[in-house]
């Protein structure tokens, strides 16, 4: 201390006035170099938490950006009357990569589960209902176009064969959401089957690697599965569905020969549902034959309502196939506030007409709101619901098929 006060006297002697300043200035800069080394070895950052921070980096596009695929449907434009929605023509990305691409080779029962889903474990939260293996040997052909379904000797229908079971109680509205590009990533194909409630139906592309491995899987799980036909939208070739899509300008017999290349891809789905289809759904001409046909093989068809002028729910009736429309599109903006109103508005629905039918894609965000919103519609008096208890609602006395 003596040593550094004669340093400090000298210095300030030789300095003159500006010493004492100088001195201070020293000092207040020692001291603050002292508290930058303290706060660097004794700050840690706080890590993020919650069970939404995994969905920032991957959650979808909120706006509703120009695509080339038909107008999407407003709150007001979805009415309760069957035939008067009017719905998008919606498209995963993936599928609209895959459109140019052919369907790659019939894939083996033997390559069930499938390497995509060697990482798969069920939801440990829920209990699982596995609904048995896939396919029924007595509900399938083996024709030239591949294995297909078809109505069994003893008349069981494969659309209510593969149903998930369900007992609905009695009066209780019932909502059905159907996810669909199932198949298309691994990653949201493996959330949509483990996270979603199992009584959620599961629409499977068949432009995926190996859809009977999302069939199995999603069986597995206890999820019903519908497979998803390309059709043509009124933006064709535009907006163009992917290999094998049925055309309106293609005879019948044309359509209905991509429709069994389209169904041979997989087996065990109840039924099919249209991808986009605006143009193809509202020509009674085009799609009568192909009803007849989905008819006779005992599926069910669940319309998307990519168009108000879809005349599926009518010619199902006629012929007495079994049917479910679309009421709503949830996610055409993935957006908490849109998708929470889209299903305030199917609550609505089911309390009004008994039944109402959702349909959603696998983003991160639209599968996060319905956990949430599921979590408490028992207590609001709703029933969630395979989209099977609902098209055997909506559908006419079941008949002969044609």
């Amino acid at each position: 201390m003596g040593f550094q006060k004669l340093f400090m006297t000298g210095l300030t002697k030789r300095l003159g006035g500006v010493g004492p300043l100088l001195v201070l200035w020293l000092a207040t800069l020692s001291g603050l170099a002292g508290l930058g080394i303290w706060l660097q070895f004794s700050y840690q950052p706080l890590k993020a938490e919650g069970p939404d921070h995994h969905m920032v980096e991957d959650r979808p596009a909120v706006a509703q950006a120009k695509t080339g695929q038909d107008k999407a449907p407003s709150r007001t434009e979805m009415t309760d009357a069957p035939q008067t929605a009017v719905s998008a023509d919606p498209s995963p990305a993936q599928t609209q990569q895959s459109a140019n691409t052919a369907l790659p080779s019939q894939p083996s029962l033997a390559e069930k589960g499938g390497a995509a889903f060697s990482d798969m474990a069920p939801n440990p939260a829920a209990p699982v209902i596995s609904l048995g293996p896939v396919p029924d040997p007595a509900l399938v052909e083996i024709t030239e176009d591949g294995t297909l379904p078809v109505v069994g000797a003893d008349g069981r229908k494969p659309w209510q064969a593969y149903a998930r079971p369900y007992l609905p109680k009695a009066n209780e509205p019932v909502i059905a959401l159907v996810i669909e590009g199932i198949g298309l990533s691994q990653a949201a194909t493996v959330r949509a089957i483990n996270d979603l409630p199992a009584d959620i139906t599961l629409a499977i592309s068949p432009y995926g690697r190996n859809p009977q491995a999302s069939v199995e899987a999603a069986r597995e799980a206890g999820h019903e599965v519908l497979l998803m036909v390309p059709m043509e939208p009124m933006a064709y070739p535009r907006n163009d569905p992917g290999p094998d899509s049925l055309l309106v300008s293609l005879q019948p017999a044309e359509n209905i020969a991509r429709l069994h290349r389209v169904m041979s891809r997989m087996q065990g789905y109840a039924g099919l549902t249209n991808h986009m289809g605006s143009r193809f759904t509202a020509s009674r001409e085009a799609l009568e034959p192909v009803l007849k046909d989905i008819a006779r093989r005992g599926l069910m068809i669940v319309d998307s309502r990519s168009s108000a002028r879809s005349v599926v729910g009518a010619v199902s009736q006629e012929l007495g196939l079994a049917y479910a429309v679309n009421d709503r599109y949830i996610d055409n903006q993935a957006s908490e506030a849109e998708i929470d109103r889209y299903l305030a508005d199917l609550e609505l629905i089911a309390r009004q007409r008994g039944v109402a039918v959702g349909f959603g894609r696998p983003y991160p965000i639209t599968m996060a709101r319905i956990r949430h919103w599921a979590d408490g519609l028992a207590l609001r008096g709703i029933s969630l619901a395979p989209v099977s208890l609902v098209a055997a609602r909506q559908s006419a006395p079941d008949s002969a098929a044609p």
